[in-house]
């Protein structure tokens, strides 16, 4: 688990590919949480490298009562490198369609996210509502156009 020090923050060390842009996009809290999944999903669509792991920290943990996020949880936690804890759950899985859709179920309570390829290189990380993520010109055509207006407006080139 996790004492929540610097050292604990999957972004800090986080690598980026040389050479590609980076873009930043914060989701407003008024956006639905279906928003911040479509982001994630296009992105690493969009991606010419491959996701190959999340790493995670979420603001819940087995004292939830609702029975998706228990079920997310369990997945999340069926890879030994998760703790699951009382109020927070963190670690690495493998990036598969069932951790991506236990990731989907926990978003709301996502705290940071990093998703990095076998490079370990950073593709796309989320602190809470801000994503930042590197993609090649011709790609990021493809995230604006699933974005919504007034998302679009608020995507900002970081490099």
């Amino acid at each position: 688990m996790t004492d929540g020090s610097a050292s604990d923050d999957p972004l800090a060390d986080a690598e980026w590919p040389a050479e590609t842009p980076r873009y930043r996009l914060v989701v407003p809290a008024t956006a639905s949480e279906l928003a911040s999944i479509e982001l994630l999903a296009t992105v690493l669509d969009e991606s010419p490298r491959s996701p190959a792991t999340a790493t995670v920290r979420v603001g819940t943990g087995r004292r939830d009562d609702r029975d998706h996020i228990r079920h997310a949880l369990a997945d999340l936690a069926a890879h030994s490198d998760v703790a699951v804890g009382h109020e927070e759950t963190s670690g690495t899985v493998p990036l598969t369609d069932g951790t991506f859709d236990a990731l989907a179920d926990v978003s709301p309570e996502i705290r940071t996210l990093v998703v990095r390829d076998d490079d370990g290189l950073a593709l796309v990380t989320r602190r809470d509502e801000r994503f930042t993520f590197a993609l090649p010109d011709e790609a990021i055509e493809a995230v604006e156009s699933s974005l919504p207006s007034s998302l679009r407006e608020r995507l900002e080139v970081v490099s």
